[in-house]
């Protein structure tokens, strides 16, 4: 009986020293088809081509040279009391006036708001300006004429991106305490968040995201025009070591893309996952928590492209941005929607200047319209 229990105890030893020999080969095994397929991949050509770190060898002359000065917080800014001639093949040409604070027109604001008005600040980049139309024919100047207790500050600036947008709220525009604070967002805005410098050779400040989705400001004092040529997408999003290693790997990037669209279909992340609207999504909501902390009300404007206004379809980015206001339980006038019947209705062109693409002043009135929409209907 006893030579029978210990040759059952033999056997079982055995099979389990068999089972943790095939397992330890199903490991081998699976690591070295791992690492074919990640050497096969690398030899294919799938590798990422890496372009970030080639230097700049030229510069691209913008317009708004004639206007704008180094800034060392915000990497360019409007002169102050500037009147300077806008000249393009794509539209007559345009007077720009700044005033004594470098905003839009000539009209000048006190530092303390006047008890018996709204006064508002908009900020954004170009289309919030009015770049190629009179000061008079942007649609903040539309808005403010509109209602004679209304101040509309324009903030915008040509080029901005959404960390500028930011920088100038809490450098410019709070100190002159706005009721409203209306952010215009036109989709560029987020990759423009992603540079150290600007096509024109404008240095610019820009944040990236921690671990845990605290902010950080680079770049600043901001280095003159014209002195970085390299680098011009630095990284954005800080990883830790293993998101690091895993990165490197060309495989676990092909492996990631099905398993982040599966997540987006779950709905347990934005539609858009990439850098650029992870950033700015993390300067938005700390551009909202500011204006709220000064207890003024945050207003987003969504400016649609052309491309955008050609078609009703939604977005990755769209989307993500209508996920994001609901989240952040603030109001958003959506321009899309409206544009996309206006253009149906009276042609592209109508509402964008040809080859140009931004609002003609048709374009801007339209918005204006819509804005004051939103105030009709209780925003304000």
């Amino acid at each position: 009986m006893l030579v029978a229990i210990d040759a059952s105890s033999r056997d079982a030893k055995t099979k389990v020293d068999l089972m943790k020999k095939n397992i330890i080969l199903l490991l081998v095994t699976l690591a070295v088809m791992l690492g074919i397929a990640e050497f096969v991949l690398r030899v294919i050509g799938l590798e990422d081509v890496k372009l970030r770190d080639l230097p700049r060898i030229g510069w691209v002359n913008v317009p708004e040279n004639v206007w704008v000065e180094h800034h060392p917080v915000l990497g360019w800014y409007a002169q102050k009391n500037k009147a300077a001639i806008l000249e393009s093949a794509h539209f007559p040409q345009v007077i720009v006036h700044t005033n004594s604070s470098g905003f839009r027109g000539s009209r000048d604001y006190s530092l303390r708001k006047p008890a018996d008005v709204i006064r508002i600040a908009a900020l954004g980049d170009s289309f919030v300006f009015g770049f190629g139309v009179r000061d008079e024919d942007a649609f903040p100047a539309l808005l403010e004429s509109s209602e004679r207790r209304r101040e509309v500050m324009n903030l915008g600036v040509p080029g901005y991106g959404i960390d500028q947008i930011c920088l100038s709220y809490r450098e410019i525009a709070k100190n002159y305490q706005p009721d409203i604070v209306l952010v215009g967002i036109f989709p560029d805005d987020f990759w423009r968040a992603t540079r150290a410098f600007a096509d024109s050779g404008h240095a610019k400040p820009y944040f990236s995201v921690g671990n845990f989705g605290q902010l950080t400001l680079r770049n600043v004092p901001v280095p003159p025009p014209f002195t970085l040529n390299r680098g011009q997408f630095p990284p954005v999003i800080e990883q830790n070591k293993v998101q690091k290693l895993l990165n490197k790997s060309v495989l676990y990037r092909l492996a990631r893309k099905p398993f982040m669209r599966l997540l987006r279909n779950m709905r347990l992340i934005d539609p858009d996952t990439s850098e650029e609207w992870i950033l700015g999504r993390t300067i938005l909501s700390e551009l909202i928590q500011d204006i709220r902390k000064d207890q003024s009300l945050p207003v987003l404007v969504l400016i649609p492209p052309k491309e955008w206004a050609q078609s009703g379809r939604k977005t990755s980015l769209e989307k993500s941005i209508l996920r994001f206001v609901e989240r952040e339980g603030v109001d958003l006038i959506n321009l899309h929607p409206v544009f996309v019947d206006a253009v149906a209705r009276d042609g592209l062109e109508t509402y964008y200047i040809k080859n140009d693409w931004h609002w003609t002043p048709k374009g801007h009135a339209f918005a204006a319209r819509a804005i004051e929409d939103y105030f009709g209907r209780g925003g304000n």
